[in-house]
């Protein structure tokens, strides 16, 4: 499956792939649902996830993401945006 992954340095969204057996959802209603996080693969419940800042779909939602890649998002972020 291919995702968009936005690309600090240059400003652009970037084909992301991930594993064609990964469940990545935008949105689901069963909170409990297992899902794997984008960047790096680990299950978790959806209802646990947070919205990711740098994996999108086409239209910009963001995927569910775990709390350790999500915080990871955010240093990369203030890096980019000079708040250190």
């Amino acid at each position: 499956m291919i995702l968009n992954k936005w690309n600090y340095k240059k400003q652009i969204y970037e084909p992301y792939n991930i594993s064609d057996e990964w469940n990545c959802k935008l949105y689901s209603e069963d909170l409990n649902e297992i899902v794997n996080c984008p960047h790096c693969g680990k299950k978790i419940k959806f209802g646990d996830c947070y919205t990711s800042l740098e994996i999108h779909n086409y239209i910009g939602f963001g995927f569910a993401v775990c709390e350790k890649c999500y915080e990871e998002e955010w240093i990369r972020r203030k890096k980019y945006k000079g708040n250190n």
